[in-house]
C-alpha cells in the first residue's frame, strides 16, 4: 500500500534581498537588487504509512514548519517531490484542505469576536463539508478535547490552551 504521506528530497529556498545600512545603503539597496538565498528544506525524505504516529520534531529553524507548509500545500518545493493523500499538495490545495487539517501557533482560523461555534460554521461553508460529516466531526472532536462546554464563548474570551483545542477541531 502506498504511504499516505510521502516527501522524497524536498528541497525550498528563500531569496531575501540583501540590504545596506544607512541612508545610502537604503539606495543602493534600490538599485542594485541582491540576494541570500536562504536553505529552510535541504533535501527531507520520509514516508508515513496509514494509521502511524509520529512526531516531527527539531530545533527553532531547521525547516518543520516549512515542510508542513509543502505537504498541505501552502508552499511549493523548490525542488523534490510531496504527496499527501495520494495528491500532489501544491496541485490540489483546494481538494487536500478540505480532507487534512494542519494548526501552526501563530495564525488562527478562529473569529475573534464570534463564538467559537459560529467559526467553526463559517468554516465548515468554506470548505464545503456535507452536514453530516460537519456533525460526526464535531462529535469526534467533542469526545476527543471537550468541546462543548466552550461553543458558545466568544474566541476572545478563551484561554489559549481552549483556543488551541478549537483550533485543532
Amino acid at each position: 500500500m502506498a504511504p499516505i504521506i510521502l516527501a522524497r528530497e524536498l528541497y525550498r529556498e528563500f531569496r531575501t534581498p540583501k540590504r545596506y545600512p544607512g541612508f545610502l545603503g537604503s539606495i543602493r539597496t534600490l538599485f542594485t537588487r541582491q540576494y541570500n538565498v536562504v536553505r529552510a528544506v535541504d533535501h527531507v525524505s520520509f514516508s508515513i504509512e496509514r494509521g502511524e504516529l509520529v512526531g516531527y520534531i527539531g530545533p527553532n529553524g531547521a525547516g518543520k514548519s516549512t515542510t508542513i507548509k509543502m505537504l498541505t500545500g501552502v508552499l511549493v518545493p523548490t525542488s523534490g517531490y510531496a504527496e499527501t493523500g495520494g495528491l500532489i499538495p501544491h496541485k490540489h490545495r483546494q481538494k487536500l484542505a478540505r480532507r487534512i487539517g494542519a494548526v501552526f501557533g501563530q495564525r488562527s482560523q478562529l473569529w475573534w469576536d464570534l463564538p467559537l461555534i459560529e467559526s467553526f460554521r463559517i468554516l465548515k461553508e468554506i470548505y464545503r463539508v456535507p452536514d453530516e460529516t460537519y456533525q460526526r466531526n464535531m462529535r469526534a472532536f467533542n469526545e476527543l478535547v471537550g468541546l462543548d462546554e466552550l461553543l458558545n464563548t466568544p474566541v476572545r474570551q478563551l484561554s489559549l490552551g481552549q483556543r488551541m483545542r478549537g483550533e485543532m477541531a
